[in-house]
């Protein structure tokens, strides 16, 4: 269904998961949280818009991760003062 919802091929999905992009929700790495699809698409922007390669891909998507963190912090930490 996430390949079919993302109009990717369910073989480059499968590819996402052995490089580790995105992580399947069950052990039958057939059911995936609805939050890959945004991480998805992201993966072909960054592939599609900036020619990053999946080594490359990894290291953004943990950066955005990280400063989505941070984001959060900084407002939780505003909102408690």
């Amino acid at each position: 269904e996430v390949s079919y919802e993302c109009e990717v091929h369910p073989e480059w999905t499968r590819r996402m998961v052995e490089l580790g992009l995105i992580e399947p929700a069950d052990e039958s790495r057939q059911l995936f949280r609805p939050s890959v699809m945004v991480r998805i698409e992201r993966i072909i922007r960054l592939r599609r818009d900036l020619g990053i390669n999946y080594v490359g891909v990894g290291v953004v998507l943990e950066l955005l991760e990280r400063i989505d963190a941070l984001e959060h912090r900084l407002k939780e930490l505003g909102a408690s003062r």
